[in-house]
């Protein structure tokens, strides 16, 4: 049993069977295909958008860096959350790339506070220190838990008010939405968003993010970032055409419903156990607990998950769509098996 990370798992049989089916011949190359320009318009129909643009790429760090790099200049400064990928999981690369400083922001289950945000906004030294330009949110964050409607209309207003540019880190955004009951286009028009890094990876593609400019004529040049970001990729067709199947027929709703109700039916059971602390808002797909390392070296050998965070004594349950309720129960008995094993032993 595996309930480390979507990235674990295999392919989504549809996706997989979409990519076959385009690999059939020869089409032109970066992005000039049949395929690329459907998936781009099937990306304006979910968006109820013409006005935006869609960049295929290759991975999430690479897909951020260029997403923030074409809305920053090398002087300006990132807000992002203390606990963000962007910030704790992407090395050096979005400070290399963009040439930009990265401030983080307190969170509160890995949400912003609006407090911090105000106060690095107005934090300013002439040119001794780089003026916030753009703020970069995750949702859902990086513990799982959602922005819900209240909290982005407040972040957008006060991104305008200070003319702060937002980007969205949506790796699983699909689980946001779904949680949510919410709509691609109805969540840019809460939050705003002027850019959003849309995940593939984690929906079940083989590979693949995308980028999405809204008002997109107001930022320059950027098919020559797409290129300078290193994300354009020859054969665009096999990144296109996943995105295209996962967006048909509300795949991607299907997906993230079921792996989100994993997670609700984990806590459920975890509770019936009576010997356990979750650390998080349990909203998405993911459950983080409290467990100590005798527990979690038990407990290994049955199932693999993350120890997330040693100090704090969390780890990470996150949900695929090939994970089954079969799965959570087997992972259960093992699980009262070890607390009733520490119990006798203490």
């Amino acid at each position: 049993m595996n309930f480390s990370s979507e990235n674990y798992d295999k392919t989504h049989p549809r996706i997989l069977k979409a990519l076959l089916k385009s690999n059939n011949g020869f089409v032109p190359s970066y992005g000039k295909d049949e395929y690329t320009f459907k998936a781009i318009e099937k990306f304006k129909e979910v968006f109820g958008t013409k006005e935006l643009e869609t960049f295929f790429c290759f991975n999430g760090t690479g897909a951020n860096n260029f997403a923030i790099g074409s809305l920053t200049e090398k002087h300006n400064a990132v807000l992002c959350s203390d606990v963000s990928h962007l910030y704790t999981a992407e090395s050096t690369a979005p400070e290399t790339f963009t040439g930009c400083r990265l401030y983080p922001l307190k969170t509160r289950d890995g949400k912003i506070l609006i407090e911090d945000l105000l106060l690095k906004i107005k934090t300013k030294n002439d040119v001794h220190l780089p003026p916030a330009s753009v703020l970069t949110i995750t949702q859902p964050t990086e513990y799982g838990t959602i922005y819900d409607r209240k909290e982005l209309k407040i972040i957008a207003k006060h991104c305008r008010q200070n003319n702060i540019l937002l980007h969205v880190d949506g790796a699983r955004l699909f689980n946001a939405l779904a949680a949510m009951n919410c709509s691609l286009a109805d969540f840019v028009k809460i939050s705003g968003a002027d850019a959003l890094t849309l995940g593939g990876t984690k929906s079940g593609l083989l590979f693949g993010e995308a980028v999405v400019f809204f008002n997109s004529k107001r930022f320059k040049n950027l098919h020559y970032h797409h290129k300078r970001s290193m994300q354009l990729a020859s054969k665009n067709r096999f990144i296109a055409v996943q995105f295209s199947e996962l967006l048909k027929d509300g795949l991607w709703k299907k997906i993230a419903t079921h792996t989100n109700n994993l997670a609700s039916y984990f806590k459920q059971e975890l509770m019936k156990t009576g010997n356990a602390e979750i650390a998080y808002p349990v909203e998405t797909n993911m459950v983080f607990m409290k467990m100590g390392q005798t527990q979690f070296d038990k407990l290994k050998s049955s199932a693999h998950f993350y120890r997330w965070d040693f100090q704090q004594e969390e780890v990470r349950f996150a949900f695929s769509f090939s994970n089954t309720k079969k799965e959570i129960n087997s992972f259960f008995k093992e699980y009262r098996k070890a607390i009733k094993g520490n119990s006798l032993s203490n």
